[in-house]
């Protein structure tokens, strides 16, 4: 399936930004399971293209004068395998990595409990299960959490969007020393155009990472672009960075999603 997508992101600053440095995540990986046709990212100056850790591409973009806004489009077709079933694991990076906890994926107690019945026998269908039980304990609810807010919040709460679901599922898997990774991309919905990026979480099983996307329901990557991969948000995060002054920002962002064959 080739699908045309569209990414802007434009961040509106009250005052003079003195200087900043953004780090921008926004190109689909190469995989087996996606061809990248074209892709461009238009940013407002030369940026340094750059991998990180895990693989992802990023763009390290520093300003030394003086802004009052960032803006960000990110346009290109890519075609996906709507019939993947998993992604193999590339040995790049040891597996084993995706077992340790990060402050956004902590376990709470009240978590590994109502995870215990699904993990005592992990297999496909169990997490598939898992999956299942934890969207109607947490539905998809926009705007009560936010980039911060960690898995045991969000849980807690009983609400979050597909960020949180991603990370309380990571979380419990990780506590038992299941392999579980956070994926960010794009996806095609053939209802409406998902207007944020998106992102949902993957299993290490027998060598394969195996998808979630509890938000959806979806347990194939049938509708899904990949755009980085880590063990949380923040390292996948489409734009991250730092600045001096600038005050109070103001965020809008969009992604057009369209099959174009």
């Amino acid at each position: 399936m080739k699908l045309s997508i569209d990414h802007q992101t434009n961040y509106y600053y009250k005052e003079l930004a003195q200087r900043s440095v953004q780090y921008i995540r926004m190109s689909p990986m190469p995989l087996a399971h996606q061809t990248i046709h074209s892709w461009s990212v238009m940013l407002p100056k030369l940026a340094t293209l750059q991998q990180d850790g895990f693989g992802n591409t990023w763009f390290t973009l520093s300003r030394n004068e003086k802004h009052d806004n960032l803006q960000i489009q990110a346009t290109g077709i890519v075609e996906i395998n709507t019939q993947t079933e998993s992604i193999p694991d590339s040995g790049d990076i040891p597996y084993l990595l995706f077992t340790v906890q990060t402050p956004l994926t902590q376990c709470s107690q009240v978590m590994r409990e109502f995870a215990a019945p699904y993990l005592e026998s992990v297999n496909i269908d169990s997490l598939r299960d898992f999956a299942k039980s934890l969207i109607n304990r947490m539905p998809y609810t926009k705007n009560a959490t936010h980039v911060g807010t960690t898995a045991k919040d969000s849980f807690d709460l009983g609400a979050g969007v597909c960020q949180d679901h991603s990370h309380v599922f990571i979380g419990c898997l990780r506590d038992q020393k299941i392999p579980a990774r956070y994926v960010s991309g794009y996806l095609y919905d053939v209802d409406q155009n998902h207007m944020s990026s998106h992102a949902w979480a993957e299993a290490y099983l027998d060598g394969n990472w195996y998808t979630f996307d509890i938000s959806n329901q979806l347990f194939q990557p049938s509708h899904h672009v990949y755009v980085a991969i880590g063990r949380d948000y923040l390292d996948t995060a489409p734009v991250r960075g730092v600045r001096i002054g600038g005050g109070y920002e103001s965020l809008y962002s969009q992604v057009m999603v369209h099959r174009i064959e």
